[in-house]
């Protein structure tokens, strides 16, 4: 029997209930204390530093700013991710000039916590404020600079497209248009940012709460000059990571330096604040965006400039980048020109949230099809089914090239997700009801939106070994909550014939297998189809040895229910333990690096909202909530469910009130949890989920990601449905958040 799609039990979760679970603040190390000395300022030259006082308070280990620890002096190196962009890596300990509050500039090594907070609270700094840039488009003005090499604070610059969108603008009967802006959102994970370190013989290990250990790994070998064999990184139990968890940071490269010189264990974890000041934070898009349409309502072609905030230091427009990748949707566009402008604001580092630039691009393509809707008198469901590819252009090449990559969907069927989604919503029935709410003076809306959410980036490598005690499964990056252990085991005990039960799942250690990260709804894609590839060659080797065992032909062997057998007679089977002790060990052990050809393969489906706004509060409630959803073979549909509830509920957030905001000196006005609002329980709609598959045919395992889609197509559907609940006021809504106070101001300007 399959035990893919089914819904087994998650074998992630008994640990982290059983209050078993080690994260970076619990693992059993006879850790020191480690504290930051942080910037107050946006931007500043440090004029005056006295760490005597915090030196000598009792149980202090030793206090030091970047003088103090020379090998921290130097930024990290950084690849720029194109010829011409200006980039900037970041300092471990800021060494003369501040660039955004947060930053550290000195660290605290002592024996307890207590000593730790008190000797960061005496340390005495003077600054010399400088003029801060916060506003990324006002940084393009260049009055003032958060780079002396970077004029009008451009960081990078970068144009794609294809066809000729100058000439289908020329033809267009219709030209909508539209200012859309992002603000920089955190990913305020349960489990802040942490980090420990210790010399073990003569190799540093670190204890990360990242999404990326190899890629920590890296960064820490490279800055120290060290072989990357010199340098060991693991992700225990990972309380979230969003995105943001997923690049380096100055606090591991600063852990790593006190660990070799102090030759003994340090630990630090954020605090809220930290986290929020400190922390990569996402979105911080800017797009000014045109589409050009027949009187139809055919689609010619799309032009979007988009402003990037890139916070102080960076590499490129990379993010931005994967934003103009999802421009294009799930729909024949003849023609498309985007030009990305990176720019330094004097904010902590941009980092990939949720989604990772795919959210602002669906987002503007779908709200630029509402206002094409509004304007040819078409229902959003109708614009949207004239447009879509169908089913049988897939594999369909969209003729984007990025990095001289082309942009290619692997399979999907819109038309149909649109279909299934009308009638799960009773489309028809919904809008009856809407008209006689509004009869009796109740603003509602309705948004329908169409995602697609490119899924799996990079490789990931396997190991699949059988034993008579089980199955192990080791794989790279590490789960932050996704259900990986759950996921990897159904595949492998699928081809083994296995109980799922029996099999064991090590993930995040850059000593067992090599991987690039999670995040980017990859792990399925990526890890799924090695860890597949690799069981499929171990249990080639069973059925052989198993043949030999039952005179039969490997080819008539079948493993089930922890036995291999004799195809149509049942009498003839034995115990899997057998077959394993007639094989040598080496021969049912298998390694496999999936690398595909193809960048990515795409998810994608439709989502209705139907959403009411309290025309006396502007307090929003979310009526219905629909997703038809397709990421390819299911493997187990509560981890997938699991993914799209959380995602909606971020994407939610994200619309309603989930936002960093700064003052006009650069401070973050929201960097604790009473100033930053995050989605409660009484945010959370019922959300009403139909599972469609189109297996995608760039990996044997058919499986796509699925991790981001809720986020992505939530933030559209969501404004959709509350700018048709305000439609009686004439009201359009462009820029994020909506909180009840933009709402009523909304209604009430107009």
């Amino acid at each position: 029997m399959s035990v893919i799609g089914e819904r087994v039990r998650r074998l992630d979760d008994p640990p982290l209930l059983r209050g078993e679970a080690h994260f970076v603040d619990d693992l059993p190390l006879d850790a020191w204390h480690v504290g930051f000395v942080r910037s107050l300022y946006a931007h500043a030259r440090v004029s005056h530093l006295d760490l005597s006082t915090a030196r000598s308070l009792p149980d202090v280990i030793g206090v030091y700013a970047a003088d103090d620890l020379p090998e921290t002096r130097e930024p990290t190196p950084v690849t720029p991710t194109s010829p011409h962009a200006r980039a900037h890596g970041f300092y471990p300990l800021a060494p003369r000039i501040v660039r955004y509050v947060g930053e550290p500039v000195a660290v605290v090594v002592a024996r307890n916590r207590e000593a730790m907070a008190d000797a960061v609270a005496a340390a005495e700094i003077e600054y010399e404020p400088l003029p801060p840039v916060v506003d990324p488009e006002h940084a393009l003005d260049g009055e003032a600079l958060v780079w002396d090499d970077a004029p009008q604070n451009i960081l990078d610059e970068m144009s794609a497209g294809y066809g000729d969108a100058a000439a289908a603008f020329s033809a267009a009967d219709l030209v909508v248009e539209g200012r859309y802006a992002f603000p920089r959102a955190a990913g305020a994970s349960l489990e802040p940012r942490g980090v420990a370190a210790a010399m073990e013989g003569g190799t540093l290990t670190l204890w990360d709460s990242t999404q990326s250990p190899h890629n920590v790994r890296s960064a820490v070998a490279e800055y120290f000059d060290l072989g990357e064999d010199h340098v060991r990184v693991i992700a225990p139990h990972v309380g979230g990571g969003f995105g943001p968890k997923g690049r380096s940071y100055p606090e591991e490269i600063v852990l790593a330096a006190l660990a070799r010189r102090l030759n003994h264990p340090v630990r630090w974890v954020a605090t809220r604040t930290e986290d929020l000041q400190a922390t990569g934070q996402g979105r911080g898009q800017i797009h000014r965006a045109r589409l050009a349409l027949r009187r139809d309502g055919t689609l010619l072609g799309l032009d979007d400039r988009i402003v990037y905030d890139a916070g102080a230091f960076g590499s490129g427009a990379g993010i931005a980048a994967n934003t103009v990748r999802h421009l294009i949707g799930p729909y024949h566009l003849p023609a498309l020109h985007a030009h990305v402008t990176a720019v330094y604001t004097n904010k902590c580092p941009g980092a990939a949230l949720r989604g990772g630039g795919r959210p602002e691009g669906v987002y503007v393509m779908e709200r630029l099809l509402d206002k094409a809707a509004g304007r040819l008198g078409l229902d959003p469901a109708e614009i949207r089914r004239r447009n879509f590819l169908p089913a049988d252009v897939f594999p369909h090449d969209t003729g984007l090239r990025l990095n001289d990559a082309p942009v290619i969907y692997d399979s999907g069927d819109f038309p149909r997700y649109l279909r299934e989604a009308l009638e799960l919503a009773g489309y028809d029935e919904m809008r009856r009801q809407q008209a006689e709410l509004r009869r009796a003076g109740r603003c509602v809306g309705i948004g329908l939106v169409a995602f697609i959410e490119s899924t799996g980036a990079g490789f990931e490598e396997a190991r699949v070994s059988v034993q008579e005690d089980g199955v192990t499964v080791t794989v790279g990056s590490p789960s932050t909550g996704q259900g990986h252990a759950t996921t990897f085991a159904q595949i492998a005990a699928q081809h083994l014939g296995v109980p799922v039960p029996s099999v064991r799942v090590i993930s995040g250690d850059t000593t067992q297998a090599d991987g690039i990260g999670t995040f980017a709804s990859r792990m399925t894609y990526d890890g799924g189809n090695a860890v597949g590839i690799a069981a499929r060659e171990v249990a080639e080797r069973l059925r052989e040895t198993a043949a030999e065992l039952l005179e039969a032909a490997p080819e008539d062997i079948v493993l089930a229910d922890g036995r291999a057998a004799v195809r149509g007679v049942e009498e003839r089977s034995i115990h899997l333990n057998q077959v394993i002790r007639a094989a040598s060990s080496h021969e049912l052990t298998a390694f496999h690096r999936f690398a595909p050809e193809h960048h990515s393969v795409w998810a994608g489906g439709v989502t209705i909202v139907m959403a009411e706004v309290d025309a006396e509060t502007g307090r929003v409630q979310i009526l219905r909530y629909v997703v038809v959803h397709d990421s390819g073979t299911l493997i187990n549909p509560t981890n997938v469910e699991g993914q799209i509830h959380g995602g909606v509920v971020h994407g939610i957030g994200n619309v309603l009130f989930d936002a960093c905001v700064f003052g006009e000196d650069g401070q973050n006005l929201t960097s604790t949890f009473a100033d930053y609002s995050i989605p409660t329980f009484d945010t959370a709609p019922a959300i009403e989920i139909k599972h469609l598959q189109t297996p995608s045919p760039f990996g044997p395992e058919g499986a796509k990601g699925t991790g981001e889609s809720g986020t992505i197509a939530a933030i559209p559907a969501m404004v959709s449905a509350l700018e048709d609940a305000l439609r009686p006021y004439g009201a359009e809504l462009h820029d994020l958040p909506l909180p009840p106070e933009t709402l009523l101001r909304a209604m009430r300007e107009l």
